[in-house]
């Protein structure tokens, strides 16, 4: 037999090597011949162009075997990258002419070898057809790209992100057309290169993977989104993370695919056996379950170290998984392990994946939580810092009650509110809120105060962390000039209605009532006295 020649099975076989898995349309056994071949690329990724360069040429197809003759314009490129991808030294002297004919006795290594070799010849031979470019309705379907001829082609994968000039150079193809005067062809699937339902020439499946997209994650506290907001210490949040596998996992005997998913110092997240794993078709489908023995569930780390927790969700094989989304719901609880030094801190929550094709950039959820505080001051030797006046807070209509383990709630009555006592620094301070109005109401004056006047005031926390202090009538509240989430004020008590730092309207009104009080006392006591005379 001459050296050109090549027996047609292992021709059928040398198409399944490319490391990109691009194929030639299917040969049939009693249908027409194309006068154009195709190339396929089955599962084409969003963003990629395919562009052929043949190579080779096949003539004399017939009696199980067809000639495979070099391009011209190739036979330097062939040459060199046959030498570098065969491990043995120069190609053999027999092959001189007709290089290509020798990479046909190669196997699955050298024939992937030889792609990546035969790419980089710079400047590359003009292309033999049309390239594809790949738009994002055509991901993951089987796509035609038209080339000039029957014959062996390098197949070039060039990505480019969208909105970026950046490109990515993917792994290059080694493919052959199907072959006029050869059909029924038979190969054996090359199962670890993503083959496996591969049982005739010309069909193939993509393998390179676009840069996975990050899983997608939601945060709620009940059905209110909390993600780029706020929280309170002690609410529960209900997390989801939702993560495609690739259609291309079905290619494969086996397909690994991964959730990691890492939450911050202070989100306790529950327990493995808590999360739930299901599974859904499409984006409006509903949620199914998974079976349970497709994958494991472990966690490492918790909510008081500073590396947080760690979940892992990790399917040995996702291959059934194919193209479908993997939700995974879980909740975790917001700790005073959250708070910083300052009167607030952050939670936040990100889900990478692993594949066959690499991890993927993170999806994340922040979520923020604040809190207020204020000094409590009198008068003379108690103006710097006043200790003993007590405090209960309401937002929404509700008391405020705080657990000893920092975690806040909202309660009906009074009694069952936590009261807030002012040190001897005078500071009252409440952390680990989530943005609001809170409205603070004074229970108890220090001992030696007037118990007449206490005050009640708002205070307002906006979702950026800002505090507003909202003066009261009596303007006993003074807010601070520090508009952050430090903001502080003083709010004072007196012992006589003589030490109120009153100014403007409400002033004027309230020594016009003490005035008329006083008045009236007056004439009290006037007509006490003649009633006495009489």
């Amino acid at each position: 037999m001459k050296m050109r020649k090549l027996f047609a099975g292992i021709a059928a076989a040398v198409t399944l090597l490319g490391g990109m898995a691009l194929g030639a349309a299917s040969a049939q056994a009693d249908g027409p011949q194309m006068t154009t071949p195709l190339l396929q690329v089955n599962n084409a990724q969003a963003g990629h162009t395919y562009t052929p360069y043949k190579f080779a040429t096949f003539a004399n197809a017939g009696n199980g075997t067809v000639e495979v003759n070099t391009v011209d314009a190739w036979k330097t490129a062939v040459t060199t990258a046959a030498d570098a991808a065969n491990g043995d030294g120069s190609i053999p002297a027999e092959y001189a002419e007709n290089p290509a004919a020798y990479v046909a006795t190669f196997d699955a290594e050298q024939i992937r070898k030889f792609a990546m070799e035969l790419a980089k010849a710079n400047p590359l031979p003009s292309a033999d057809g049309n390239g594809l470019t790949v738009a994002a309705s055509q991901a993951g379907t089987s796509q035609p790209v038209a080339v000039n001829g029957e014959g062996w082609y390098l197949v070039t994968d060039i990505y480019t992100k969208t909105g970026e000039t950046k490109v990515t150079t993917g792994t290059p193809a080694v493919v052959a057309t199907t072959v006029s005067g050869l059909t029924n062809l038979k190969i054996v699937a090359d199962t670890t290169t993503g083959q496996g339902n591969i049982t005739s020439v010309g069909q193939f499946n993509a393998k390179n993977e676009n840069p996975l997209t990050p899983p997608k994650k939601t945060a709620k506290v009940g059905t209110v989104d909390v993600n780029g907001k706020t929280v309170n210490v002690g609410d529960t949040v209900n997390f989801t993370v939702s993560a495609t596998v690739p259609t291309s996992a079905a290619n494969y005997d086996s397909y690994p695919f991964t959730i990691t998913d890492t939450a911050s110092k202070g989100l306790q997240v529950a327990q493995p056996t808590a999360f739930t794993v299901q599974k859904k078709a499409g984006q409006n489908d509903a949620l199914e379950a998974v079976d349970s023995t497709l994958y494991t569930v472990t966690q490492t780390g918790t909510a008081t170290e500073e590396n947080g927790t760690t979940t892992t969700i990790k399917f040995a094989d996702a291959k059934s998984l194919a193209g479908k989304t993997i939700v995974v719901s879980y909740t975790g609880v917001v700790t005073k392990d959250a708070l910083t030094a300052d009167l607030g801190g952050s939670v936040n929550n990100k889900a990478t994946v692993t594949t066959k094709g690499g991890t993927s950039e993170a999806g994340e959820t922040n979520a923020k939580t604040y809190g207020f505080q204020f000094t409590k001051i009198g008068v003379d030797k108690d103006a710097n810092a006043l200790a003993g006046a007590k405090f209960v807070v309401k937002k929404d209509g509700k008391y405020l009650k705080q657990a000893e383990n920092g975690a806040w709630s909202l309660v009906e009555t009074q009694n069952d509110a936590t009261t807030f006592t002012s040190g001897t620094d005078g500071l009252v301070q409440l952390k680990g809120l989530a943005a609001g109005t809170y409205t603070v109401m004074e229970t108890v004056a220090p001992t030696g105060y007037a118990q007449n006047f206490k005050v009640t005031f708002d205070v307002t926390i906006k979702n950026d962390g800002k505090v507003t202090f909202s003066p009261d009538a009596l303007k006993q509240v003074t807010p601070s000039k520090n508009d952050t989430a430090e903001a502080t004020a003083t709010v004072k008590n007196v012992k006589n209605v003589t030490q109120l730092p009153l100014t403007g309207a409400a002033g004027t009104t309230l020594f016009t009532v003490v005035a008329l009080l006083v008045a009236g006392a007056g004439v009290t006591v006037a007509v006490k006295s003649r009633q006495r005379t009489h």
